[in-house]
């Protein structure tokens, strides 16, 4: 049980600290951290942890430990060289242990999108800080920090463990939090730090496929391309199938949460050809599908698959092209969590009794690292949500940003949670 008095002076603490973790914000996020090129952010994070005496653990994902584990996923790229980094302030002891866990990996940075701040400037405009990363998720490390060093210096002594995870992968496979368990870093609660306003949590979202769909023609000089097939002619006839099924989908489908028409495939990357002076021999097109349930990754696959191939029969498809799809990077479940378990009954309580306010469940069509804690081979079935770091827009797209106002509400709020958990 907490005392209003232990409470009072940790939050005096945290609105003490904000300054100086509203820069620290702004300076990791003028270290680009893009998916594969998380090195020296995470260099950053480590030197941290360490400033606040945190007890560190540095270390490279081992796909080869990982291959057996469920939930894990084939990598794109090689793990050498970015770390996950894992700070724990030790408790006294008899208590129960909670984690804090964000990512440090942001999306690429489109080359043709238009930024009205460079993306890595971490230009402060009023109350928003712009930048790739600011909210998804670097304000998610930086809070779970600030509640770190907000505890340390009002001198509370908790008695279970507050672990901070701040991993790789997230965007993509999710093995960074796998890794994180499997290295034995396990608590008795978790709250993940990515993606809610002050007022909501998340414990559902739909499940998730990237795919890729390889169409093979025949090249030729630009001069005589009628010799050769282009397999280019293909996408158009494969973007309307792939319309079509979504849609197909969509209408046999119940609502997931408010979205009524909840499934989808994003093309997000197209590849073909070296250079305007020939017929491409290739073309390969990177997409992302969401489904929702009864729907596993391996009828999505299934569904996909099939379609994807019958899509050579339309009469529209050009003569000598050949298709193929494969999987590989992000495959996760659809996850379908507690909204009454214990973190989020903590929270609820926590955010009635400091702002009067209602904390309200969002169910989402993205994905996040949650299903690691419920699926946990080591310990399942630990309660976590996901909640914070605050208000912001256009994650993964132009003109990212986050409310620098919801540094102190979210960081409080944890902070609360945490003393209570762990007290």
């Amino acid at each position: 049980m907490i005392t209003p008095a232990v409470e009072q002076k940790v939050h005096e603490a945290i609105d003490a600290l904000v300054p100086a973790y509203r820069d620290w914000l702004q300076a990791l996020v003028r270290i680009p951290s893009p998916i594969g090129e998380e090195a020296a952010a995470q260099r950053e994070v480590e030197r941290a942890m360490r400033a606040l005496a945190l007890t560190t653990d540095v270390f490279d994902i081992d796909p080869r430990a990982l291959a057996s584990v469920p939930g894990f996923a084939a990598p794109r790229r090689s793990y050498a060289g970015r770390p996950c980094v894992v700070g724990t302030m030790k408790g006294a002891g008899n208590g129960r242990s909670i984690a804090l866990n964000a990512h440090v990996d942001t999306a690429p940075i489109d080359p043709g999108g238009r930024w009205t701040h460079p993306p890595y400037s971490g230009h402060i405009e009023g109350n928003l800080l712009y930048g790739r990363g600011s909210w998804d998720d670097k304000a998610g490390i930086v809070e779970s920090l600030l509640v770190c060093e907000a505890l340390r210096k009002s001198g509370v002594t908790l008695r279970g463990d507050v672990v901070v995870q701040i991993v790789v992968e997230d965007e993509a496979t999710g093995n960074g939090t796998l890794a994180c368990l499997a290295r034995g870093h396990h608590t008795d609660a978790a709250i993940v730090v990515d993606g809610t306003w002050p007022e909501r949590f998340i414990v559902s979202h739909m499940g998730q496929l990237w795919f890729r769909i390889d169409l093979e023609g025949r090249s030729a000089p630009a001069s005589v391309a009628s010799r050769g097939a282009n397999p280019l002619a293909a996408v158009g006839p494969l973007l309307r199938h792939i319309e079509a099924f979504v849609a197909a989908r969509n209408a046999n489908t119940a609502p997931w949460g408010t979205n009524t028409a909840p499934a989808f495939i994003n093309i997000g990357h197209v590849h073909a050809g070296a250079w305007p002076g020939a017929v491409p021999s290739g073309c390969s097109l990177h997409g992302q599908f969401g489904f929702v349930p009864p729907d596993t990754p391996a009828a999505a696959r299934q569904a996909l698959t099939e379609m994807v191939m019958n899509t050579a029969d339309d009469r529209a498809w050009p003569a000598d092209v050949r298709l193929s799809i494969a999987f590989d990077g992000l495959e996760t479940p659809v996850v379908v969590g507690d909204p009454g378990n214990p973190v989020v009954r903590s929270l609820e309580s926590t955010l009635s009794r400091l702002r009067g306010a209602v904390l309200q469940e969002s169910v989402i069509s993205g994905h996040c690292d949650l299903r690691h804690f419920y699926d946990n081979p080591w310990r399942p079935g630990i309660p976590a949500c996901l909640y914070g770091p605050g208000g912001g827009r256009n994650a993964h797209s132009e003109d990212e940003y986050f409310n620098l106002d919801h540094l102190p509400v979210v960081a409080r709020s944890l902070a609360s949670v945490v003393l209570e958990w762990c007290s």
